[in-house]
């Protein structure tokens, strides 16, 4: 008989094993040829350092994209450094006059919040089996709560009048205005970040259960798990940057400033936060894609070393007689 027949040169089957442990009955067969094809295209990348890398990169998205990497930059330091102009001695003790005056209305409001959580209560208590029926004692308690919550609206608006001749002294440039206005974003920054640890505990959980049965080793559960944590973190901080636009203008209309003054402060504050998410999403992709650039470069430059410095190598040289001595 042929002794090709007899002896087989491909490479035995390779029995996977799973994430929690076990061997799995499906088999994986190596193609010697797709394997070599890509030990020679990492051997042919010429990856540079990560700081090379990261300036290239840096400096090429400024140059084809110069108005948005200067309004990043504007904004960033706009939220870093900036704090406000400060204002005057009068204004200031103005400010503070009428602030402690609105005490009135703040008590006002407090009150009125703890009598409609209060007649909330008792509102639902007397709804039927999930709420579906709701007999005489419950409608009494409903038209008290729809008083209560009427009265709470119109103290409000009285709270946000007083506030807002106060805040009118000061201006919507000035240091207590641009504290609330930060204030604000990193209220809304923290409760975006809390929803994406939140999701992201939850994606682990169900992800751990869902690979017990399944064939995944545990580097591809690692890389879908954080792809999810980047996805979560995404939704949640654009969420966070939407709901401190959405509040912003309540903002900026309490310092009762002039129309054009009004646009202007919505765009500079607008801009400044849009600056500080694209960073810390930056940040966070950055540092996945790093890791990954620098674990690319490893294996490359690895089979570059091991090929002998070149594409084909000097196995690939003398397995065509060109090699030393030929």
């Amino acid at each position: 008989p042929n002794e090709s027949s007899r002896f087989s040169l491909r490479p035995p089957p390779i029995m996977r094993r799973g994430m929690y442990g076990g061997r799995q009955g499906r088999q994986v067969q190596v193609d010697p040829r797709r394997a070599q094809e890509f030990a020679q295209s990492l051997q042919a990348l010429d990856l540079p350092p990560i700081h090379v890398a990261l300036y290239r990169g840096t400096t090429g998205f400024a140059k084809k994209f110069p108005v948005t990497t200067f309004f990043w930059c504007a904004g960033l330091a706009l939220m870093l450094f900036v704090s406000g102009m400060a204002v005057s001695e009068e204004a200031d003790e103005e400010f503070g006059r009428l602030i402690e005056s609105a005490q009135v209305e703040n008590k006002a409001v407090e009150v009125l919040e703890l009598k409609v959580g209060q007649q909330s209560q008792r509102y639902y208590s007397t709804q039927g089996f999930l709420g579906f029926s709701c007999n005489s004692a419950c409608q009494t308690e409903k038209s008290k709560l729809a008083v209560l919550e009427v009265a709470l609206k119109a103290a409000k608006l009285d709270q946000f009048k007083a506030l807002s001749a106060a805040k009118s002294q000061v201006g919507v440039w000035s240091v207590y205005a641009v504290q609330e206005a930060r204030d604000l974003f990193w209220g809304t920054f923290a409760k975006g970040k809390a929803f994406a640890k939140r999701a992201s505990m939850w994606d682990l959980l169900f992800a751990g259960l869902n690979s017990m049965g399944r064939d995944e080793g545990l580097a591809s559960f690692v890389v879908r798990f954080l792809f999810q944590v980047l996805i979560n973190f995404t939704l949640g901080l654009i969420g966070a940057l939407i709901a401190f636009i959405w509040y912003l203008w309540d903002v900026i209309r309490a310092y009762q400033p002039d129309p054009l003054t009004a646009f202007i402060s919505f765009i500079v504050f607008a801009v400044a936060a849009t600056s500080m998410v694209a960073t810390y999403l930056l940040l966070l992709y950055g540092t996945v894609a790093s890791t990954a650039y620098m674990m690319v470069r490893a294996v490359a430059n690895s089979a570059r070393i091991e090929g002998g410095g070149a594409p084909g190598g000097p196995r690939a040289n003398l397995a065509d007689g060109s090699g030393p001595g030929a």
